[in-house]
């Protein structure tokens, strides 16, 4: 009895490690995805700055030529930067800014506004639609950030269109909530990534990026009690849908009471 109740314990003992290391093995897998992500997108940027500067080095070329190697120089110092932010929103697990009743759609007109002046987003026509007076109680720099990598991706994958490149903006109000819907004519998402799509470092096939946009924007979403999901994408185009509470703050406070058995007042 003695030997058969040690072997059971022994035959027990690698299991009682198992999550642990399933635990160790995933982390490890998320640090070696945000490496490759990090060293690839840097490497790309770094690399066109090192090139452009040695052409600016010849002493030769025409204004016209300097000029451009002088914005491609920018643009790849704005991409890094980009990519910086990205990792630092998706490594600040919280919310920091408190939520105030603010004007949405004026979120909205910010961030459309900002996407314009991205060279990815200068040669895309963006349809805004006439927007409703909504208002939430939301953290305006955050939901702005949200917005903005959404379209920034509309746009991208608008560029890819074998038509003129378009997206579409609309804000809607039903009931208590507020939908943001962008419309774009891309060839679509990929199969391959289509279940994976707000996962961590999954770039859907493009040259650059973190992969961390609607990673941030669900979770930016889910914070003002909604959440980001594809509507639709095929070979006409994508659709995504943002989501808010309006009334968050009287959401929460209810959600509160509930929890510690009070109604709320």
């Amino acid at each position: 009895m003695f030997d058969k109740g040690v072997g059971l314990d022994l035959r027990k003992e690698p299991q009682r490690h198992v999550p642990g290391q399933l635990i160790e093995a995933e982390r490890m897998s998320a640090i070696g995805r945000m490496t490759c992500s990090i060293s690839h997108d840097m490497r790309h940027s770094l690399t066109a700055i090192y090139a452009n500067a040695e052409f600016l080095e010849n002493h030769n070329i025409c204004a016209n030529v300097r000029a451009d190697l002088l914005l491609e120089i920018q643009e790849a110092v704005l991409a890094m930067t980009g990519c910086i932010d990205s990792l630092l929103r998706f490594a600040n697990s919280g919310r920091n800014n408190p939520l105030v009743h603010e004007c949405v759609s004026l979120i909205v007109e910010k961030a459309v506004a900002a996407v314009k002046f991205h060279p990815d987003g200068q040669n895309v026509s963006i349809i805004v639609r006439k927007f409703p007076p909504a208002e939430a109680d939301i953290d305006a720099r955050n939901l702005e950030s949200a917005i903005y990598n959404l379209l920034l991706n509309a746009c991208q994958a608008a560029t890819r269109s074998t038509h003129v490149p378009e997206v579409q903006v609309h804000l809607t109000e039903v009931g208590e909530r507020i939908y943001l819907t962008i419309l774009d004519n891309g060839p679509g998402i990929p199969a391959s990534v289509r279940r994976t799509l707000f996962d961590p470092f999954v770039t859907a096939g493009k040259a650059n990026g973190t992969g961390l946009g609607l990673t941030l924007a669900r979770r930016i979403a889910e914070e003002h009690g909604g959440s980001v999901w594809v509507e639709e994408s095929n070979r006409a185009g994508t659709e995504f849908t943002l989501s808010l509470t309006k009334n968050r703050l009287l959401d929460q406070m209810s959600k509160s009471c509930i929890r510690s058995g009070m109604a709320p007042r």
